[in-house]
């Protein structure tokens, strides 16, 4: 077996539950990976600004897809940006606003390249949340009004978190529906749902530095936990499911591994260079 790219989720996946993980340890490896010529990507749903801080030491030696694959930094050079059309971003601030409840929304916002958008009303509470996935984040007047011209950037994606009481596979059924045809929402854990445009995954991300570096489908070694991740673990024979990923995303996966408390990628990645 050779291979040449790793890619890991970051909730519930690479990360603890204290949203974290084993600097020194992964510094190891890391330095072995490269040492053998293989790549290493941080692919998460949420933005690249916030994979910066917590590679702070390592991001110059790393690759990185985020936004559920709308983008893709290597070498610390933007390599690729899927941005929504500004009708698509109009009709699904509409969606969100019109066809739920405001009770049953925690909350929404925007993410462009730039920057994270959420309404300047929002809670404390329900900012400090947010700012927990998205670094740079900017509260904005009006955000069911907001278009990318007015704020200046492109818009890769909207994330909806419904409050912990929903039934949310209802919501979801409701909001998938809804959307233009040209985009598509995955789950991404924790009650949420991140839309972008439909061609939009995390495989479609991984594409990109496939094709840069000459990397085969089964030269990937892909981790994840949930739906948002199950493109990259189906696009290489190693996809490794997380011993706490939900039950439709280990039942299409071959192989598994520890939970995301118990190191269960770096365990894996221990083996690959041994």
């Amino acid at each position: 077996m050779t291979i040449k790219l790793v890619a890991f989720d970051m909730d519930g996946t690479f990360l603890n539950d204290q949203n974290t993980y084993n600097h020194a340890r992964f510094a190891e490896l890391l330095r072995k990976l490269r040492a053998q010529g293989v790549r290493v990507v941080a692919a998460s749903g949420s933005q690249y600004q916030r994979l910066q801080t917590q590679f702070e030491d390592f991001q110059d030696q790393m690759d990185f897809v985020s936004q559920n694959g709308a983008v893709v930094h290597s070498d610390g050079q933007l390599l690729s940006v899927t941005a929504m059309p500004a009708e698509a971003v109009a009709a699904t601030l509409d969606v969100i606003h019109q066809q739920f409840a405001p009770s049953d929304i925690a909350e929404h916002l925007v993410a462009g390249l730039k920057s994270a958008y959420v309404d300047d009303q929002i809670s404390a509470a329900a900012y400090e949340l947010t700012h927990r996935y998205y670094d740079h984040l900017t509260r904005v007047p009006s955000l069911a009004t907001i278009t990318p011209a007015r704020l200046q950037d492109q818009v890769t994606s909207i994330g909806v978190t419904f409050q912990p009481g929903v039934d949310f596979a209802a919501v979801m059924r409701t909001l998938r529906q809804a959307l233009p045809t040209e985009l598509a929402s995955q789950t991404s854990g924790y009650n949420t749902e991140l839309i972008s445009e439909s061609s939009v995954n995390k495989a479609a991300g991984l594409r990109h530095l496939q094709a840069r570096f000459d990397i085969a489908d089964d030269e990937l070694m892909t981790f994840g936990d949930n739906e948002n991740d199950l493109s990259m673990l189906t696009l290489t024979p190693h996809g490794y499911a997380m011993a706490n990923a939900t039950d439709s995303v280990k039942q299409r996966v071959i192989h598994h591994t520890g939970t995301n408390n118990a190191e269960g990628v770096l365990d894996v990645l221990d083996r690959l260079v041994s």
